[in-house]
């Protein structure tokens, strides 16, 4: 008898290494940037580490910034995930959700922490590109607004 598919399963389309071809919003536009998403612990964890840089501009000198997101399957098999930045963000997607299409995937906080909420979406843009969006949607707002875009192309593909 085989075993059951894993839940993370529809997120293999994002297993490799990723540079930002584009990168807008809030704080600007970055110059440079990269993702790794790989395979952890036999497959029972997909974990993006992620990077871009912005130059100086009027309001703030240039910086670098980095990124930790980690997506598991729950004992429920449902979907989770933790998102860590070198800037004290910490994000916990409490409903991470392939999209009815195949085509993406939506992270989405939980709302029963205070605060702005956060959602993080990627589409797969096949053969070898990412869209993504990631939103806030600030207390006693209506919805989420776009706060960053980014486009990512393929640069390798991984297995492991």
């Amino acid at each position: 008898m085989s075993e059951p598919p894993s839940p993370l399963a529809p997120l293999e389309y994002l297993v490799g290494e990723w540079a930002v071809a584009y990168r807008s919003g809030d704080p600007g536009t970055a110059t440079g940037g990269a993702e790794d998403w790989r395979w952890e612990a036999g497959g029972a964890v997909l974990s993006r580490r992620a990077w871009c840089e912005f130059p100086d501009s009027p309001t703030r000198p240039a910086f670098r910034h980095e990124d930790l997101l980690v997506i598991y399957a729950d004992s429920e098999s449902d979907l989770a995930g933790i998102f860590w930045d070198n800037e004290g963000h910490v994000h916990f997607y409490r409903r991470v959700e392939v999209l009815d299409s195949g085509d993406g995937v939506r992270l989405v906080t939980d709302p029963a922490v205070p605060g702005p909420r956060q959602a993080l979406e990627y589409r797969f843009v096949r053969p070898n590109q990412t869209a993504a969006i990631f939103s806030l949607l600030l207390p006693g707002a209506p919805e989420f607004k776009p706060y960053l875009r980014w486009e990512c192309r393929r640069t390798s593909s991984r297995t492991e």
